[in-house]
């Protein structure tokens, strides 16, 4: 009956969050009405009650509208509060922005930017604040029971399994799986449950067959279904779809792709109607390779001069050690599988490589006593800060490799390429994370392909720091 009277009253719920969205607004702006014209900062030119009154019912109605159309009054219980912060701050931008247009055609008081200043961080502050609250809320209900939707699973095999274990892992989205709906065709209600007909997956039920589909899902009077077949059952797909197009429930189709290599944050796009599964794409195209590539542009420039002095005593050292050339050159590979001339200050006697190039060894032989040193600290990476001005590599990303490295390093573990979409890196998430030298190369491939498709500025700045807070030592620098 609780359920019964939460979906009645959803509705409620929608505008219950709008008339508290629309307070957060005002709040904000009476906030930054007050902070403004405080005896703080400025009590000359106080704009009068109306103006005041006036203009914030113009940014009530923005507010409404741009809300609205960025969908954050869509039901979406499958949706990460991450997603909703993002849709939040777009919001928040349009709003302020319409906000700055309307009231400089309109005002006739002395609204200054100063106001408006305050009420961009005010109102998104008050807005984040407020949506955390309401999932607080929401999550406290659904675990005693409260605002939950039902669901039906189609397939009972490896995938729906995995949505399961999937639904059960996030509480939060206030899904419970009410129960299974099988493929074969038999009841499972009638004699036929002892001749090899599923009665539950992992303890939830299963409640019918693809026959008898839409008696189940008026029979239970569930919210949603989870179509979770794999790809080789496109006809039962297909019949599956065409019966629950006379039905009013939601209908969430779970691609076959979670139990592949490929990643599970998979994108889906429109183009002229036709949908699209994004699989994998370059990280950084647009904006964020831009961003990137200044990040990369001004932190290289602010290392080379805190590191300067350093490496020029390093090269002085390295020059009269053996009168032989500072820098070692090797050929490494790096973003679209392009060669490029890595740099590094010299730490083997000249000639050391004449039998052809190997992985570097623990006590290498090959090593001058400053260069055992230079590896150990890490100070021979030094001089790859040029490497990112020219831009062949960038502060943060995977380590390259050589190429004669590459080929045989592709046969033992596939996928290995993949890292090769970003430019390599002078540090990044496996060696922050003590992968670094002679390690697994399936776990730098992890945690490379983890940094891959979880990239942002802000995971960046976090490797940066942690290599710098943890030093440039480490075991398994030689």
């Amino acid at each position: 009956m609780v359920d019964a009277m939460v979906k009645q009253y959803s509705q409620v719920t929608q505008f219950v969050m709008g008339v508290c969205d629309l307070t957060v607004v005002a709040a904000a702006w009476i906030a930054a009405y007050c902070i403004r014209f405080s005896p703080v900062f400025s009590n000359k030119g106080i704009p009068s009650y109306r103006i005041v009154a006036t203009n914030l019912l113009i940014v009530l109605l923005v507010a409404l509208v741009v809300m609205a159309g960025t969908g954050l009054y869509k039901p979406r219980r499958d949706k990460s509060f991450l997603l909703e912060l993002g849709q939040i701050i777009k919001a928040t931008g349009i709003i302020w922005t319409l906000t700055i247009v309307l009231i400089y055609y309109t005002m006739n008081g002395p609204f200054t930017r100063a106001m408006l200043a305050w009420f961009l961080p005010l109102l998104m502050a008050g807005l984040i604040m407020e949506r955390g609250s309401y999932r607080a809320l929401l999550r406290y209900l659904r675990r005693r029971g409260w605002n939950l939707r039902h669901a039906l699973i189609v397939g009972t095999g490896r995938l729906g399994q995995s949505a399961l274990l999937k639904l059960h892992g996030n509480s939060w989205t206030g899904i419970r799986v009410a129960g299974f709906v099988d493929t074969v065709h038999k009841h499972v209600d009638g004699p036929g449950t002892g001749q090899g007909v599923r009665i539950d997956v992992r303890g939830v039920p299963v409640v019918g067959t693809t026959d008898n589909l839409l008696e189940t899902v008026e029979r239970l009077n569930v919210d949603c279904v989870f179509i979770a077949l794999p790809s080789s059952h496109g006809e039962a797909l297909r019949d599956v779809i065409a019966q629950l197009e006379e039905t009013a429930v939601d209908v969430r189709v779970v691609p076959d792709l979670f139990l592949s290599r490929f990643p599970s944050n998979v994108a889906v796009s429109e183009l002229d109607g036709m949908p699209i599964l994004t699989l994998r794409e370059d990280p950084l195209a647009g904006w964020p390779g831009v961003y990137k590539r200044l990040f990369d542009i001004f932190g290289a420039l602010f290392g080379v001069l805190l590191f300067g002095v350093p490496m020029l005593l390093i090269a002085l050292v390295i020059k009269l050690q053996d009168r032989g050339p500072v820098f070692y050159r090797q050929n490494r590979i790096s973003y679209g599988r392009r060669a490029f001339g890595m740099i590094k200050f010299r730490t083997m006697r000249t000639n050391a490589e004449v039998a052809g190039p190997s992985f570097a060894l623990r006590d290498d032989p090959r090593c001058t006593r400053l260069g055992k040193w230079l590896r150990s600290s890490s100070l021979d990476e030094l001089p790859q800060l040029f490497n990112v001005l020219i831009g062949d590599m960038s502060l943060v990303g995977p380590r390259p490799e050589r190429p004669e490295m590459l080929e045989k390093i592709k046969e033992e573990v596939p996928g290995f390429p993949l890292r090769l979409k970003v430019r390599a890196g002078l540090t990044g998430w496996a060696q922050i994370n003590g992968f670094r030298g002679r390690t697994s190369f399936r776990k730098r491939l992890q945690y490379d392909l983890y940094y891959l498709n979880n990239w942002s500025p802000l995971l960046d700045l976090r490797i940066v720091f942690a290599t710098i807070y943890r030093g440039f030592r480490h075991p398994n620098a030689y």
